[in-house]
């Protein structure tokens, strides 16, 4: 999340690990009471008995339990009472005692709850299995889910069907084994090899999208909206997925297929651009080209051009760092630019002493304004408010935190809210943060819990 001015805006890394130390974790929302083990007699074999589950999956979160599984016992449709059924665990699922078998026997209604049911700390995938003599067997599937939702100014929310150990990518969007799934919803699509930046469709339909590289090389576009991946074609294979709809492959950003920047070496946030007014329908992708000029891109119209100020007292320098937008990053100095030269915000030096910063996104205490938070050249967080081009350093938040997006700094495994302090604890890792939806100022973080230790 952290932007250096030395090189391009750093990528979310797919590939790291979860480190095991305990978490903080939401309470989970499985708050069925603890069902004892029961065994009445007589208890006794049925030919021709069909086992089944209440469910084909069961989740908790770790280090907590599940206890809604329940197993049933039928033959062709009749409930079969009085059959012991033997309960078998896998993957460091566990029953009480550290048992990794019970033994349960069916009501008259041909069910048995199964018990309580523990979490391992490592959130993997295990197996409920069901046996009983001459009856036909049956399996469900346990999961964990460790995923969270930061949403401003400071809620913090549990996800469902979204397996520990999932890589946060925007919104309610995680990646795990390959699979994007979303919060609530499970996997909707599988053989995801890299994703972009989540934003805003240029259709300004309520939609965002997620550009996708998929295992074969394809390009894709994930609709939140839909709900639906749709296939990209002409795009080079293997194309980096940039933002919204767009995709670089070599020194070319691609839209729809078609090549509209030719000359790229680094790019920035896209970001629709704001006239006075507010929003102009009309996304900015700042970059560099290979030349070092600093350069717009803008979607839908899928224009480029220089920006206008620069080679003037008031532009940018050659090799300026693409940051957001309309602006740009040299010598520890932040640039507003132009398309045709009118800005009603004011071009040219608009921020000093600035080494860092993270995700630009609209100010969650002020509608119509825009954030973005950076760290000083003297290492102190702070909050640059970029329609009144003002600086100002973020209290409660401590010196050495990562600006993430809008007044939110991550320290360890920490996120720090501006005037708040501490609103996330056993935090491992931060996906981008964007608008909770068109036009809001709420912004939406997914985080990943570090494993705890049971």
């Amino acid at each position: 999340m952290r932007h250096n001015l030395d090189g391009p805006r750093a990528r979310i890394d797919l590939s790291g690990a979860v480190p095991s130390r305990r978490a903080v974790v939401v309470a989970g929302t499985w708050a069925v009471p603890a069902i004892a083990l029961v065994v009445t007699s007589p208890a006794f074999a049925v030919s021709g008995v069909t086992l089944s589950f209440s469910s084909g999956a069961y989740a908790g979160v770790p280090c907590e339990d599940i206890t809604d599984a329940v197993v049933h016992a039928a033959t062709g449709g009749v409930p079969q009472a009085g059959v012991s059924v033997v309960l078998q665990l896998s993957d460091g699922y566990t029953f009480d005692a550290a048992a990794v078998t019970a033994t349960v026997v069916t009501d008259a209604d041909g069910t048995a709850p199964c018990g309580t049911i523990h979490v391992p700390g490592s959130g993997a995938t295990g197996t409920l299995a069901a046996s009983a003599s001459g009856a036909t067997s049956a399996s469900a599937t346990l999961t964990a889910f460790s995923g969270r939702l930061l949403t401003t100014p400071g809620t913090l929310s549990a996800v469902s069907l979204v397996p520990a150990g999932a890589v946060p990518l925007a919104h309610d969007l995680f990646l795990h084994d390959a699979a994007l799934y979303r919060a609530g919803v499970g996997v909707v699509h599988a053989e995801v090899a890299a994703a972009g930046a989540l934003a805003e469709a240029p259709a300004k339909n309520g939609a965002f999208l997620l550009p996708l590289r998929l295992e074969d090389g394809s390009a894709a576009v994930y609709d939140t909206q839909a709900g639906t991946v749709v296939p990209v074609v002409g795009v080079p294979s293997g194309a980096t997925p940039v933002a919204a709809d767009l995709f670089l492959a070599g020194t070319t950003v691609y839209r729809a297929g078609v090549a509209i920047a030719t000359d790229v070496s680094a790019y920035g946030q896209l970001l629709e651009h704001e006239q006075g007014a507010g929003g102009t329908g009309q996304f900015e992708l700042p970059y560099r080209a290979l030349d070092g000029t600093p350069r717009l891109l803008r979607t839908p119209l899928d224009e480029t051009r220089a920006a206008f100020e620069f080679g003037g007292p008031a532009g940018p320098p050659p090799g300026a760092t693409p940051v957001a937008g309309d602006l740009f990053a040299a010598d520890g100095s932040i640039y507003r630019v132009s398309w045709d030269g009118d800005c009603p915000y004011g071009a040219g030096v608009v921020a000093t002493g600035i080494a860092s910063w993270g995700t630009l996104t609209p100010n969650p205490s002020y509608i119509g304004e825009r954030l973005l938070p950076v760290v000083t050249a003297a290492g102190a967080p702070a909050l640059f408010m970029v329609s009144g081009n003002t600086v100002r350093e973020a209290t409660a938040v401590p010196n050495g935190a990562t600006p993430i997006g809008a007044d939110l700094f991550l320290l360890g495994e920490s996120i720090h809210r501006d005037g708040d302090g501490v609103v996330a604890t056993g935090v491992a890792a931060v996906g981008y943060p964007a608008p909770a939806a068109s036009g809001s100022s709420q912004i939406v973080i997914p985080l990943a819990s570090v494993a705890p230790s049971c």
